[in-house]
């Protein structure tokens, strides 16, 4: 399956842990969990055609960092610089973020960690997604 695509598809979708980690397979992906240094949550090996997550991670974290990861990945990112890791958090929230859920949560939720909770995801993939979408701020 094409990356391009799998992806296009799961947008504003809310897509799984184990979604996420099947469009990597399709797309000739392999992810691993490994040690990683201290500070780095995941990493995507161009040349390697391959994402590591760090240990430890929570589920809403891994999935996070995963979509994060695949940005780069879609994005054709070798090595990083600030602007791939704008492009790539941008991705993953687009990519995790369901706008009606996440309309319906700002009805109600009093501030990001509710809003985080809520739509599974970390309180930095809700700003970065408010950040580049123009949502308001939860109730």
């Amino acid at each position: 399956m094409d990356l391009r695509r799998g992806a296009a598809s799961l947008e504003g979708t809310s897509p799984t842990l184990s979604e996420l980690v099947r469009l990597c397979a399709q797309a000739g992906l392999e992810v691993h969990v490994a040690a990683l240094p201290a500070g780095c949550l995941g990493a995507y090996e161009h040349e390697r055609e391959r994402i590591l997550l760090a240990r430890g991670l929570t589920p809403v974290e891994q999935r996070c960092v995963l979509a994060h990861e695949l940005g780069h990945a879609l994005l054709s990112h070798v090595g990083s610089s600030a602007a791939d890791e704008r492009a790539a958090e941008r991705f993953a929230a687009r990519l995790l973020i369901d706008p009606r859920a996440l309309a319906e949560a700002c009805r109600w939720a009093r501030d990001d960690a509710e809003l985080a909770d809520e739509l599974g995801v970390t309180i930095d993939i809700v700003r970065d997604y408010r950040e580049h979408r123009g949502v308001r701020r939860a109730a």
